[in-house]
């Protein structure tokens, strides 16, 4: 079990894990987020996420999307209404999410360096 005691996210094409890393937490996804509306599993995954963060202090998240070869429209979405919580908190409360990716997949390579732009210094993507 993880430090934020998240359990991981299984679903029929997706299995998304929360594991702990020496900077704070990693959010694990492997597979295809391509159902209807991911931001039911998605929503409820990243709050928690958020206020573990917050209530333990973490200071960043590794968001790892490396072995996702699909995110839809709307799971983009989910991500993006996350990243938007920080813009609400002071400095001394924010984290930092770093967004592991996957060059070589035009999706991630495409999409995933946008989400920089919604709350300055707040998401990187590596």
């Amino acid at each position: 079990m993880n430090k934020l005691n998240i359990e991981p996210v299984k679903q029929a094409r997706v299995a998304i894990d929360v594991v702990d890393t020496p900077a704070g937490v990693g959010v694990a996804f492997e597979g295809d987020v391509d159902m209807q509306d991911p931001g039911e599993i998605l929503d409820p995954l990243f709050d928690k996420v958020h206020g573990g963060c917050l209530a333990s202090g973490i200071k960043q998240v590794d968001l790892n999307f490396v072995k996702l070869n699909f995110l839809n429209s709307s799971g983009i979405k989910a991500i993006a209404k996350w990243i938007m919580k920080l813009a609400d908190l002071g400095d001394e409360k924010r984290y930092v999410i770093r967004i592991l990716h996957n060059r070589e997949i035009t999706w991630q390579a495409t999409s995933l360096p946008t989400l920089t732009f919604l709350v300055p210094g707040v998401v990187k993507v590596e």
